[in-house]
């Protein structure tokens, strides 16, 4: 049995660096250990689960997973409990449900009967270090193959213990600095009209780039707000929070990406593109890039109204009306854009260009191109 333990360390510690070796790590833990396949299962600090997979002699298995997921995560009464456990302790499950639970909970009843894993042990393998994470967890639950849980048994599962846990760190450590420099190398793409910025399972702001980090600072129409992006207007904020949500990876839930404008003070509005980001491996509820937000200003490198409103000697409202003229919008359009009266527009265009000399609008629109667009920030 020696020789297997060690084998089994072995393959753990490859596993570590070669998602490959997963299901040999797992089928020698199932053989060293007498089980019948088992369910990894990381939560985080609110109680949601944000890993799972399940292996039986080695093959992922999941579509038990799913079944949980879709049919008893939401009351699965023992999950919580499991999550309270002191570490490395080995919890029978007939510990983890009430006397009431055991006649009628759905998950005691029907989902272990289904796959065989009422007689099963559950144990906490680690917690993640660190303020953000002192709640959460992950935890492995796993089938008993023989009768009963002979003490040998549960002396070589506690031995092993060690060893999952470094692995799983490892590879959580590898899977988060991937993501990582990802994001930074990213982030290096300075672009004077797409901002860009990465989130994390919970849609908090990661990091972000140059440009995008300017688009927070002017608020104009975007803001950060405890680590997460919102929208200045409240109909656009709940979109946003929608559409970020909706490509936020969820059990149950495949990850949705998508667009919208986002108004603002002046000017058109921002473009804001949402993606979700797979991951490439195991990750086992490690922080990791979940999704990606791609801004975009169409004013970005265009005229500036300041400098428009100094070069021609017009007010701010003039040199707005003016700006937007000159990229083809009409009476009506600007109108709408600066929710003003069309007669007001009308007689601000009208001030614009007797101080500009312009007798026609196409007169105007000519000198407007005529003007050096707005520098780059620096």
């Amino acid at each position: 049995m020696d020789d297997l333990f060690e084998s089994t360390v072995d393959i753990l510690l490859d596993a570590a660096f070669d998602d490959a070796r997963w299901g040999d790590a797992f089928r020698a833990i199932d053989l060293l250990c007498g089980l019948n396949g088992g369910q990894f299962t990381a939560l985080a600090a609110d109680g949601e689960a944000t890993f799972a997979a399940c292996w039986i002699d080695g093959d992922p298995h999941q579509e038990i997973v799913a079944d949980w997921i879709a049919n008893y995560a939401a009351f699965s009464e023992n999950v919580p409990r499991i999550g309270k456990l002191p570490a490395w302790r080995l919890t029978h499950n007939e510990e983890l449900f009430t006397p009431a639970e055991k006649r009628n909970s759905p998950m005691y009843n029907e989902f272990q009967p289904k796959y065989d894993c009422r007689d099963q042990l559950a144990v906490v393998v680690d917690r993640p270090s660190g303020e953000r994470h002192r709640d959460g967890c992950l935890f492995w639950t796993m089938a008993n193959g023989e009768a009963g849980w002979a003490p040998d048994r549960l002396k070589r599962i506690g031995a092993l213990l060690p060893h999952i846990r470094q692995a799983v760190r490892v590879r959580r450590e590898l899977v988060a600095a991937e993501a990582h420099a990802h994001a930074e190398v990213t982030a290096l793409l300075e672009h004077d009209s797409l901002g860009t910025m990465f989130l994390d399972r919970s849609g908090s702001i990661v990091s972000a780039n140059r440009s995008a980090r300017r688009m927070l600072a002017a608020r104009g129409g975007l803001d950060e707000w405890r680590g997460a992006l919102r929208a200045g207007s409240p109909n656009d904020d709940a979109r946003l929070r929608r559409l970020v949500s909706g490509a936020l990876p969820r059990f149950g839930h495949m990850p949705v990406g998508g667009s919208m404008p986002v108004r603002r003070p002046a000017g058109l509005s921002l473009i804001v593109h949402v993606h979700p980001v797979a991951p490439r491996r195991a990750d086992f509820g490690a922080e990791r890039i979940a999704a990606v937000v791609l801004i975009r200003d169409p004013d970005a490198g265009r005229l500036d109204p300041e400098a428009v409103g100094d070069m021609l000697g017009l007010t701010a409202a003039e040199s707005r009306v003016a700006i937007l003229l000159g990229r083809g919008r009409t009476v009506r359009d600007i109108a709408r854009e600066l929710d003003r009266s069309e007669n007001t527009i009308r007689w601000t265009l009208k001030n614009v260009l007797s101080k500009t000399g312009s007798a026609r609008q196409a007169d105007l629109v000519r000198l407007l191109l005529q003007l050096p667009p707005a520098g780059r920030d620096a």
